[in-house]
């Protein structure tokens, strides 16, 4: 009788991790280049914590896939823990959506050489990233040459390099409202309202919200904008 409820106990687990490959409106494979053995895992942000909605065992082998169902597009995290190693590249920021999505990148360059395919937001979004990564590299040698010239007492130098870090700041702001008004109709343009617009000014919010199409003011980042938006006119 035991080795019999054994048996089912084994069967069932083989189901259960079958059918956990294969159901769910969202699956995603992928290869980690030189990863032969560690775990990876699938998370959520949900109220500032990282939930786990699957993780992935390898040993031997740097493909993996995995499916699981979601809502609607949003961001998610690939993890990574390498076992005995202390690297602190050990997180891949994707926007996920239903359907088929394809992650591939290598253990020495984990995060900074991933490439995502398979999902129009993140499609958007990296080209997003982009043009803001021009402008961040250009504001953090400016802010080198300001303290480099503030060191030797140039102090018209340095004001002169601040008005540029300000003109700089102000047009990557710019750049992410103009590409949000354009990319309107996509989950991604709510998030990068709130990552990157909310923190900066809130000048242009009420246009921005009053421009997208109900599916995306009732998406996920619509709504947490909708929520902000609420809670300042109140104020």
């Amino acid at each position: 009788m035991k080795k019999l409820l054994l048996v089912i106990a084994c069967a069932a687990t083989v189901w259960a991790c079958n059918d956990k490959k294969t159901t769910g409106n969202t699956r995603i494979t992928g290869e980690i280049q030189g990863l032969k053995q560690g775990t990876l895992y699938i998370q959520q942000l949900k109220d500032s914590t990282l939930v786990t909605l699957d993780s992935i065992v390898l040993k031997g082998k740097s493909t993996f896939e995995t499916s699981f169902d979601l809502k609607e597009p949003e961001v998610l995290f690939l993890g990574l823990n390498r076992g005995t190693s202390q690297s602190l590249d050990n997180f891949i920021l994707f926007f996920a959506e239903p359907g088929q999505l394809t992650i591939n990148s290598s253990l020495d360059n984990f995060s900074g050489g991933a490439t995502v395919t398979g999902s129009k937001n993140q499609e958007l979004y990296s080209k997003y990233l982009k043009t803001k990564t021009v402008y961040t590299h250009k504001q953090t040698d400016l802010i080198k040459d300001i303290i480099l010239a503030q060191k030797n007492d140039q102090l018209a130098k340095a004001d002169s390099l601040e008005n540029v870090l300000n003109r700089s700041i102000r047009m990557n702001y710019l750049n992410a409202v103009n590409f949000v008004l354009k990319n309107n109709k996509n989950e991604v343009a709510p998030y990068i309202t709130l990552t990157d617009i909310v923190p900066v000014n809130e000048k242009y919010l009420d246009t921005i919200y009053g421009n997208f199409p109900p599916e995306v003011a009732q998406s996920k980042y619509g709504k947490i904008l909708k929520e902000y938006l609420e809670l300042v006119k109140k104020q």
